[in-house]
């Protein structure tokens, strides 16, 4: 892909959420960047933007995916790829964020991404047209059971995606399933628990990240009613490429176990480490060679307490250091939420600054300094820019639930919230 665009969830199979590429926005010209557009369709947005050679792609609240013109916000194709009404857990349209890369057989431009009807598909990108789709998991039409939150990662020929439940009423056996980039033959599967409804669990709610070396590193969630820690419940796994057979795992320790302890959290590669944020507040930086635990730091508060939020967000990792987004924290002053810089081989705190909103969806780093961080809920939500060198708060940048990735992408910043999809740029952008 061009080293300017921003091509999938995290930007890219190893999650480092970095685009040291993009430049133009700096602290210093921040309070310069100006709204270029704004387009409500589609709206509201839990899926982040991915952004390609001028287009725009995000899938909607009311199970739509869109294309959209960079530099109007005009739609300029759409596809009706699924919703969920409200049965037993809320509704929803498409909440998984695309990734674009070109067929391995044609080379045409292809858009992947999971839509709200159960279906991996493979959309062209100029005219969103259907090449190929197949079965993730599909819904019951009575319970609202299973439901595609993980965004497809693409890497080496193959599609890796997650099987989750809509909100574990019921819960549902979580997977992670392996596709075939060319045309959407099913490769491996690999269950997090046994077979049987009783043990029904260990959803993968987060998205597949996949190291230079092909390894395949999963998070999990918890597992049945009684007992969370189920098999490979509650857990980092590293699966093999091509079987999807498990070569490893780090499950969180007994003490460390908490009410409602998913990990959310999509995992990070930096350097020989993968880690994740586990809804009980803590982060755990894992040796990718042996799956031993190297560092654990406290991000955030463990959910369920008032107005924590959860630990859902993927750090920032800029080749040295990780960018956190933090749900409750403990600053105090009316704080809900925070942003951090820790050290990558020790997770020492090298700097945190309070939010008023707490931060669960994931942050963004452009090469020019700036940090854009969601914040989704409680206190005051919208997008923060944050200095990545000192911390300071630059600027709010909107109003409104966040919780969707933004993208630094050809010289601006494309955000996405309850509200709808927005561009910014500098004058002359």
């Amino acid at each position: 892909m061009p080293a300017t665009s921003w091509s999938s969830y995290l930007n890219g199979p190893q999650h480092t959420s970095y685009a040291p590429l993009q430049t133009t926005i700096t602290p210093a010209s921040v309070p310069s960047l100006s709204q270029k557009w704004a387009q409500a369709i589609g709206a509201p947005y839990i899926a982040s933007p991915i952004v390609i050679r001028g287009s725009v792609y995000i899938g909607g609240g009311n199970g739509y995916f869109y294309r959209l013109s960079e530099h109007t916000g005009q739609v300029l194709a759409r596809a009706f790829i699924g919703s969920q009404p409200t049965l037993s857990c809320p509704g929803n349209g498409v909440s998984a964020t695309a990734t674009f890369a070109r067929d391995p057989r044609t080379h045409v431009l292809t858009v992947y991404v999971a839509g709200g009807d159960g279906y991996l598909y493979a959309l062209r990108a100029l005219t969103l047209t259907t090449e190929w789709r197949s079965v993730i998991a599909i819904p019951s039409k009575t319970v609202s059971d299973y439901y595609d939150w993980s965004s497809p990662t693409v890497a080496n020929g193959k599609i890796y995606v997650g099987v989750a439940s809509s909100c574990d009423v019921p819960l549902v056996r979580g997977a992670v399933l392996a596709f075939r980039q060319s045309d959407g033959g099913k490769l491996a599967e690999f269950y997090t628990t046994p077979p049987g409804h009783r043990n029904a669990g260990g959803t993968v709610w987060s998205t597949v990240a996949v190291a230079p070396d092909g390894d395949v590193f999963v998070t999990t969630g918890n597992g049945p009613y009684g007992k969370p820690r189920l098999r490979d419940s509650e857990s980092i796994l590293k699966l093999d490429p091509s079987s999807l057979r498990l070569l490893g795992a780090y499950k969180v320790p007994v003490a460390d176990v908490s009410h409602d302890g998913d990990f959310g959290a999509s995992p990070v590669l930096f350097g020989k480490y993968v880690g994740a944020c586990n809804k009980n507040g803590i982060f755990y930086a894992v040796r990718q060679s042996t799956m031993e635990l190297a560092w654990k730091q406290r991000i955030g508060a463990p959910s369920g307490l008032y107005k924590s939020g959860a630990c859902l967000a993927t750090p920032v990792y800029d080749g040295k250091d990780l960018y956190f987004g933090g749900n409750a924290t403990t600053l105090g002053g009316g704080s809900f939420g925070s942003v951090q810089e820790r050290s990558a081989a020790t997770g020492a705190l090298i700097w945190e600054t309070g939010l008023p909103g707490g931060v669960m969806g994931s942050p963004t780093m452009d090469g020019g300094g700036v940090i854009a961080v969601p914040a989704y809920s409680p206190g005051t939500t919208g997008i923060y820019l944050v200095n990545a060198a000192t911390g300071v708060v630059i600027e709010q940048l909107m109003t409104g639930g966040t919780f969707a990735q933004s993208a630094f992408a050809e010289g601006r910043l494309f955000c996405a919230t309850n509200s709808g999809v927005y561009a910014w740029a500098l004058p002359g952008g």
